[in-house]
């Protein structure tokens, strides 16, 4: 089954969007490896944020782009979209100690 994923790539001066396509077994999404391998085809070398499953950091000190943040994960029938509106409202909620800036 196919996924198709929607990410921005965050340049210093500019956020580009993008869309990848990742195979995946009915009713699954697709897991951090198979998005590294999704974004290595697409040459961009990349590692999994330990503090955020949706972004990735770059990998190779030659790297021009600060970071890739997924937004949605599309299988046809499965829709997984980050809500940034209640984000905000947990992490306001939350303590401030080991809190992402």
């Amino acid at each position: 089954m196919e996924c198709i994923v929607k990410f921005d790539v965050v340049y210093p001066h500019e956020i580009k969007s993008l869309r990848g396509l990742v195979f995946v077994d009915q009713d699954a999404m697709p897991g951090t490896e198979q998005l590294i391998g999704m974004f290595k085809d697409m040459s961009y070398q990349v590692t999994a944020d330990p503090a955020d499953p949706m972004r990735f950091l770059p990998a190779g000190a030659s790297s021009t782009f600060e970071y890739i943040r997924i937004r949605e994960l599309d299988t046809g029938e499965q829709k997984f979209t980050e809500d940034r509106d209640l984000k905000n409202l947990l992490s306001n909620l939350l303590p401030n100690q080991n809190r992402p800036i």
